[in-house]
């Protein structure tokens, strides 16, 4: 005869030992709290999962985007001299901005964006414009640009222009 306790299986009702962690009949787990149990294996893979993708992405976004980014670097991008142009085109009257910039930082830059800032003769601020150049500008290195901005106000109230550098991206990205 059989002297050890036994108990119910609580899925296929056959009578089973009590330290059973498998039933043998229906091979369902009865113990919860073994680490071989489907759903703490289950878990722990999604644990696993997750932490995998985490890593990944985080590594991920630092070989798209290795930084600095240019907001880290202020005053890296200077423009040296620029220059207003007037052009009467089909689409209305452009102004385009010729120059030269230069890089001061040990980064190369790409994809810069300019801020136009234009002045009337007594000094006062009568427009703003953004504007793109998609040039690669190199470490410690000079780059000529030109730039298209397109005036809001007639030509007689431009007289000066103010040209900053508003973003850049690392040239290292992948984006």
């Amino acid at each position: 005869m059989n002297l050890e306790p036994s108990q119910v299986c609580p899925f296929c009702a056959e009578t089973i030992k009590v330290r059973a962690k498998v039933c043998p009949r229906c091979r369902q787990w009865l113990s919860r709290r073994s680490l071989r149990h489907p759903m703490v294996m289950g878990l722990l893979m999604l644990v696993f999962y997750f932490a995998f993708v985490w890593i990944g992405v985080s590594g991920l976004g630092k070989i798209l985007d290795p930084g600095p980014r240019y907001a880290e670097v202020p005053g890296a991008l200077q423009v040296l001299d620029s220059r207003m142009n007037w052009l009467d085109s089909p689409n209305g009257p452009q102004i385009y901005v010729t120059g030269i910039l230069t890089n001061q930082s040990p980064v190369a830059w790409k994809a810069i964006e300019f801020e136009c800032r234009s002045f009337d003769t007594n000094g006062a601020m009568v427009d703003v414009g953004n504007a793109a150049f998609m040039w690669t500008i190199q470490a410690h290195d000079d780059l000529a640009f030109r730039v298209r901005v397109t005036p809001v106000r007639p030509a007689t109230d431009y007289d000066s222009l103010k040209l900053l550098v508003s973003a850049a991206r690392n040239a290292r990205t992948k984006l």
